[in-house]
């Protein structure tokens, strides 16, 4: 009699549990066949504006959807990797002088090849007898070797002037990369519904979607690509001239200076006196020369009245 008890027990839960599993198969098969019917209704809403609207509405927001769950669930990672792994954009400017330039662009080269970087350009202008008179060059370097490559530059001549500026992106880049993967959801998602649509119409508005999402993608990637260049490798310009030759005059002694003064002072007396007596007969020659046509006639007539009274 135990054992018989135990058998019918035994039973009943057995068809317990058959009734459980034959009741949650159903209603995974209502969900399934919504949301398949969902996808269908999205994929077949075509035939007008609204249509293309309410699918593009709809690539959106799973795009959206995806990004959230996502970054929800990376928040954390994502906020340590912002913290150690920070983007910065660093540039400098350096002017030097020295009296050997093309000995400095040779070390700039050497500097520039030991931290594995670039010289980007590079301009020399020469005088009469070939020798470089100024240069400026601009080199990149990674950014983790900016200092370093920095100092060692300075040291190749005379600093006369530096100049350094650090901006830091992180957040930016960030910004940009997320926006990146969303538009491309965004694309993949309306690719999908293109490859369903049916009429023409669709297709067609579809198509001039696809080709919006598609321009607004390369230029988040243009960013992308540029703020990449920008973190990747520091920006060094280095300009180099030769300093002052003038000579610097001599001191004279007392005596000298003084005799040579009054040297000075004699001459800048004696072009005073010529430059005044000249500007007076300049003056005075054109009064006289009127004067004396004017005499002349005078004293001919007078005189010839006197040899007559005679």
């Amino acid at each position: 009699m135990a054992n018989s008890g135990r058998l019918r027990s035994r039973g009943l839960w057995a068809g317990v549990a058959v009734v459980g599993l034959v009741v949650l198969s159903a209603c995974v098969g209502n969900g399934s066949g919504d949301d398949s019917e969902s996808s269908s209704e999205v994929a077949q809403s075509g035939g007008g504006e609204a249509g293309v609207a309410d699918a593009g509405r709809a690539a959106d927001n799973a795009a959206s959807l995806a990004s959230g769950q996502a970054s929800a669930s990376n928040v954390k990672d994502s906020n340590l990797g912002l913290i150690l792994d920070r983007k910065l954009i660093k540039t400098g400017t350096i002017s030097l002088e020295s009296k050997d330039i093309d000995k400095v662009l040779v070390g700039i080269d050497g500097i520039v090849s030991a931290q594995r970087g670039i010289v980007e350009s590079e301009d020399a202008q020469t005088d009469d007898e070939g020798h470089t008179k100024t240069a400026s060059v601009v080199v990149r370097v990674p950014v983790d070797s900016f200092d370093t490559a920095l100092d060692a530059i300075k040291g190749l001549g005379v600093l006369v002037r530096e100049q350094t500026s650090t901006e830091d992106v992180t957040t930016k880049v960030a910004d940009v990369n997320a926006r990146v993967e969303s538009a491309q959801r965004s694309i993949d998602q309306l690719r999908l519904l293109f490859s369903r649509a049916n009429s023409l119409g669709d297709i067609i508005r579809l198509e001039s979607e696809l080709s919006q999402r598609q321009a607004d993608l390369e230029s988040l990637q243009a960013q992308q690509r540029s703020l990449g260049r920008q973190t990747a490798l520091s920006t060094i310009q280095v300009s180099i001239a030769r300093p002052d030759e003038t000579p610097t005059p001599v001191a004279n002694d007392g005596d000298q200076a003084g005799f040579v003064d009054g040297i000075k002072s004699g001459w800048s007396g004696l072009v005073t006196f010529v430059q005044a007596t000249a500007h007076v007969i300049g003056l005075v020659l054109p009064l006289g020369m009127l004067a004396l046509i004017v005499a002349v006639p005078i004293w001919l007539v007078v005189r010839r009245s006197n040899v007559m009274s005679r």
